[in-house]
């Protein structure tokens, strides 16, 4: 029960108006590429890097770095992979915006996207979200080669997609499984060994 409370505790303060502001904007701007580049890009690796960068970008913004090295979300009781569920959670819904506004933007151009293409953007946006939390407690190169690794893994789900076209959501769904366990499991722990005390007294 503390974990559960917890977990809301740390997912009510991440999603605030900056969060709502954030959402819409994304929607927005990915919604206008979808609009402008709907027939451009039709082919599935385009679109799938396309999330998948957005979405690495998005984990890593600034702002939401702050908000997640905030001491007051160490005092919770919450530990390594515990932890990181609760925080990975606002940063994942905030990705969804990337696949949601690119499908709407693609259906009102008249090129709507097929059930198997959306889900595996939808796929995409979140490994690559969860690729890239990993960066958020780094600076410099290291938060760079997460980032990097986030659009690597938005890569490998596009390559799938080629490499497999009849089966495209099914091979993606388990490559992303996999990714998706691994980049929570890694940032788990990054939050383990994170120690914002010394920053905050600083």
């Amino acid at each position: 029960m503390h974990e559960l409370r917890a977990t809301i505790a740390i997912v009510r303060r991440h999603i605030d108006r900056r969060f709502a502001l954030d959402f819409a904007m994304q929607f927005a701007l990915v919604g206008a590429i979808g609009y402008i580049f709907a027939h451009v890009f039709a082919a599935p690796p385009i679109p799938i890097l396309i999330c998948g960068t957005l979405a690495a970008a998005s984990a890593a913004e600034r702002e939401h770095a702050a908000s997640l090295r905030r001491v007051s979300f160490f005092a919770m009781p919450l530990f390594g992979r515990q932890l990181a569920r609760a925080h990975a959670i606002a940063p994942v819904l905030s990705a969804l915006s990337i696949p949601l506004g690119y499908a709407t933007g693609c259906a009102l151009r008249g090129a709507p996207l097929a059930p198997p293409a959306f889900g595996i953007l939808v796929l995409t946006a979140i490994v690559g979200a969860l690729v890239s939390l990993s960066s958020v407690f780094r600076d410099g190169v290291r938060a760079a080669l997460y980032v990097g690794l986030a659009i690597a893994a938005a890569a490998s789900l596009a390559i799938v997609a080629v490499v497999f076209p009849g089966h495209a959501f099914a091979a993606d769904a388990a490559l992303a499984a996999i990714e998706g366990f691994f980049a929570l499991r890694a940032f788990g722990e990054t939050l383990a060994r994170y120690d914002p005390l010394p920053a905050a007294i600083g």
